[in-house]
C-alpha cells in the first residue's frame, strides 16, 4: 500500500523584531519637543504690496508644437521636419532626449490611434508623412 503524504508547515526561523521603542522611553522627561526659539522663530514682516508678475511664457510639447506647425503648413510634412520648424519658430526646445523624431512619430500614431477621426493629425499618401485634419484646413 501507498503511504499518505503529510504536509508540514515552514518554521519562522527569524528572530523576533525588537520594538523600536520602549513604552518607557517614549514617557521620559529627557526628550522634551523641540521650543522655538527666537533666532528660529518666522519673523513677522512688514506687508509689501504684491509686484505684478510676468506672464510665464509656457512652451509648447512637443505634440502640440508640431500640430501648430502642421496647422500652418500646406504640405505634408515628416516628423524631423515638423521638429526643425518648432525649433526655428520657438515653438518647442529640446531636451536631452536623443531622437525626438522617433518619440514624435510614436505620439502622433498613438493619437492617430487613439482619437481616431478626432486627432490632430493624418496621415498622408506619401509614406511617413503626415497632414493636418480636412477640418482644420
Amino acid at each position: 500500500m501507498s503511504r499518505k503524504k503529510t504536509t508540514t508547515t515552514k518554521r519562522n526561523t527569524r528572530p523576533a523584531a525588537k520594538p523600536a521603542a520602549s513604552a518607557k522611553a517614549a514617557r521620559s522627561p529627557k526628550s522634551k519637543p523641540a521650543e522655538a526659539t527666537p533666532a528660529t522663530a518666522p519673523k513677522a514682516e512688514a506687508a509689501k504690496p504684491a509686484e505684478p508678475k510676468e506672464a510665464k511664457v509656457r512652451k509648447l510639447s512637443l505634440l502640440s508644437a508640431a500640430a501648430a506647425v502642421l496647422a500652418e503648413s500646406d504640405e505634408p510634412l515628416n516628423c524631423r521636419r515638423m521638429i526643425d520648424l518648432a525649433k526655428e519658430r520657438g515653438l518647442w526646445t529640446p531636451g536631452a532626449g536623443k531622437t525626438p523624431e522617433q518619440t514624435l512619430y510614436s505620439a502622433i500614431m498613438r493619437e492617430i490611434r487613439d482619437k481616431g477621426d478626432a486627432a490632430r493629425f493624418r496621415k498622408s499618401p506619401l509614406r511617413g508623412h503626415y497632414l493636418a485634419p480636412a477640418s482644420a484646413s
